[in-house]
């Protein structure tokens, strides 16, 4: 593994590796868990035990309803299985939580790194993993889902003559001298995957998107791609005191010049699309308010509906500018009230994105939204390769 150190009066380290997981599967040995932080210090024994991991949030109902059941299970098998309920947010926000909810056999554990969420793929919750005691991973689904006749089969048919005392799942402390920190790895076959929540940002795409979104750039206000190489990245970020948007413009410059790549800009009259909120009423009614500062998030959910957690209607909209490449979105007036989104913009049949106009019917009927277009001088970005 290479390294750079980066000084910003902290130590930054840069790795350049290929260490990343693809999402592991049923029947695959499972990656090395570690990096969890577990509340009041619940260590379990793990010797010859199996491990359900669950992932969820406080901000996600699926997940706090499911919770419960979860726990019962956990008191059934506490004799063969370790329950874990692992979230990726900060013990404040989770404190709370387990304050006014009692759980009984539940282990509660913080991942604010996400280094679990990130070698498993987790881009969507209520989810869990069942881990067996030679770390192979026997089950994988909803949490929702999982039930005693499950479970029962899943532990029975396991072959005992198996067993073994060595376990991989490492319960670490969460380091409170790592102030900031960006990460960048390479490797073939990723899954693209893009989260930012807590003290952690996480994205792994081509270059030719890693790129303009770290800047802040709109992704459509990009040309002239071909000159840049067709890798798969991942970017990692971990800040306590270091605004996001600082670290990711030097995690782009790093990229720049690793990959020899320059940037430059040119004019040009395009159309664009102008959203305007009509009908602020109907928002509201329609949407969850949420305070301020809470942890972002979004997952799709039923193949069809994308979940925006605590999202302003500026954030919604430069989400839904990506999807609808190559247009040019702007929000008149934009507010700074965040909201609990649902949007059913995904067809399941196709597997794609809703047309745009039925977009633009689904925004003004549920939520007062309605979309206009006009000519506008708009600056792009060009990204080239240095020529060798």
């Amino acid at each position: 593994m290479k390294k750079i150190i980066i000084s910003l009066f902290i130590l930054i380290p840069f790795s350049n590796s290929n260490s990343l997981f693809s999402q592991p599967r049923v029947g695959q040995e499972a990656p090395t868990l570690s990096g969890i932080k577990l509340i009041d210090n619940q260590r379990p024994n793990l010797e010859n035990k199996f491990v359900f991991i669950d992932f969820w949030a406080t901000w996600c109902k699926p997940c706090r309803e499911s919770l419960p059941h979860v726990d019962k299970l956990a008191e059934k098998y506490k004799n063969k299985v370790v329950f874990m309920a692992i979230s990726d947010e900060t013990e404040a926000q989770v404190r709370p939580f387990l304050q006014k909810n009692k759980f009984n056999s539940l282990i509660f554990g913080l991942d604010v790194q996400k280094n679990l969420y990130s070698k498993l793929e987790i881009n969507e919750i209520p989810q869990y993993y069942l881990i067996s005691p030679q770390n192979t991973i026997l089950a994988h689904g909803y949490s929702s889902q999982i039930n005693d006749n499950y479970l029962d089969s899943v532990i029975t048919n396991y072959n005992p003559l198996k067993l073994t005392n060595k376990t991989n799942l490492k319960i670490t402390e969460d380091s409170l001298e790592k102030i900031s920190s960006i990460e960048i790895s390479e490797k073939e076959g990723m899954n693209k995957f893009i989260s930012q929540s807590g003290y952690t940002f996480v994205m792994r795409d081509s270059l030719s998107v890693v790129l303009p979104y770290l800047t802040g750039a709109r992704l459509a206000n990009r040309m002239n791609l071909l000159g840049i190489p067709r890798k798969l990245v991942e970017v990692k970020i971990f800040s306590r005191n270091t605004p996001f948007d600082s670290l990711k413009i030097m995690a782009h410059n790093q990229l720049m010049a690793s990959y020899g790549i320059t940037k430059s800009t040119v004019s040009q009259k395009t159309t664009v699309y102008d959203f305007q909120l009509n009908n602020p009423k109907l928002l509201k009614n329609k949407n969850t308010f949420v305070e301020p500062g809470a942890s972002k998030s979004r997952n799709i959910v039923n193949d069809s509906t994308w979940m925006f957690d605590n999202y302003t209607l500026k954030e919604v909209v430069n989400f839904l500018e990506s999807a609808y490449f190559p247009r040019l979105f702007y929000v008149n007036n934009p507010s700074p009230v965040e909201y609990d989104w649902s949007l059913k913009i995904v067809d399941p049949i196709k597997k794609d994105w809703v047309s745009f106009e039925k977009l633009k019917a689904i925004l003004k009927k549920e939520f007062g939204i309605e979309i206009a277009e006009r000519k506008s001088d708009e600056q792009f970005i060009v990204y080239n390769q240095k020529k060798k």
